[in-house]
């Protein structure tokens, strides 16, 4: 059971860095991979402001959006698992940042609940136990990666020369994310871009290992059931399985009123309850059958989430 919990939040220079902020505690967060000037700026500021060596990748270099995106992803994925093992490795004392990881937690869960206990334990030895049972269980937070599937302007070297399909914006941004360190996932927004979507075929990250766990995960931000039993089904037909649907409420953090016609939130909640099951299998059939043709057997549909994605 995952201990973590959730910041939904997006733009560009406001989430940047969130993760080297929350994911020590166990709180997951999502930054954008827009701007890929704006990463380098950054990559560079924390490699000046820790005393490490900063290699430039400059603009005009082969794949440089690729490869500044995944330098930053990994520079963030290193200094949040020094963080967090620095933090597991504290005392449990009033003031530390594994105190305050704990009190974070809601007193729903049972690891808070575990921790309360350890706590009012007298006996030395009991509380020693508890506290390494305590450490083992911890989990850091998430470092998620958006793209907006529309954003995807194609670009062009300096002699005037378009660089091809894999150099736009968006499957540019995906393969700086493909190519990390990182075991999150993609959350692909604003509208289905089926050359971005068949370009994730490329990468085996997105692809269930023998025993059916995918280390990149792939979440959809949709605003109704059509569309996302579209959006799975197109990739289902790939190998690839949507983990999570992010439905959108009516007025979304972009501003954009009622895309769904006006359908309320409510009745398209209903309909996701409904036909969850329905769609799962289908999907599923679609997605094995793909995996069967490229070697792999897989004999249960992993887990699909539906969340619902505030404004």
């Amino acid at each position: 059971m995952s201990h973590t919990f959730h910041i939904p939040v997006l733009g560009l220079g406001f989430t940047i860095d969130t993760p080297l902020k929350v994911a020590r505690y166990g709180i997951s967060s999502v930054l954008s991979v827009v701007d890929d000037i704006l990463i380098e700026r950054m990559r560079e500021f924390y490699a000046q402001k820790d005393d490490e060596v900063f290699v430039p990748i400059k603009a005009g270099e082969p794949d440089s959006r690729a490869r500044r995106i995944t330098a930053y992803l990994n520079m963030i994925n290193r200094k949040v698992n020094q963080q967090f093992d620095e933090l597991r490795a504290q005392p449990f004392e009033e003031g530390t940042d594994i105190t305050r990881y704990f009190d974070l937690l809601p007193d729903t869960s049972v690891l808070k609940s575990r921790y309360v206990e350890m706590i009012a334990t007298q006996d030395a030895a009991v509380k020693r136990r508890l506290e390494l049972a305590l450490r083992a269980e911890m989990e850091k937070g998430a470092i998620d990666v958006n793209i907006m599937s529309k954003v995807d302007k194609m670009n062009y070297a300096a002699n005037g020369e378009l660089l091809g399909e894999e150099n736009s914006d968006a499957l540019a941004a995906l393969r700086g994310f493909a190519n990390s360190d990182l075991n999150s996932s993609i959350i692909l927004s604003a509208g289905m871009n089926p050359r971005l979507y068949s370009y994730l075929e490329n990468f085996k990250d997105f692809f269930p290992d023998a025993k059916g766990r995918l280390k990149k995960k792939i979440v959809l931000k949709v605003s109704d059931f059509r569309s996302a039993f579209i959006q799975a089904k197109f990739l289902a037909k790939k190998g690839l399985w949507v983990s999570e649907f992010r439905i959108e409420s009516g007025l979304n953090c972009g501003g954009h009123a009622f895309a769904t016609e006006g359908y309320l939130l409510g009745p398209i909640l209903e309909e996701f309850k409904s036909k969850r099951q329905e769609m799962i299998a289908d999907v599923f059939s679609l997605f094995q059958s793909a995996l069967i043709a490229r070697g792999t057997v897989v004999d249960e549909a992993p887990k699909m989430r539906i969340t619902v994605q505030g404004g």
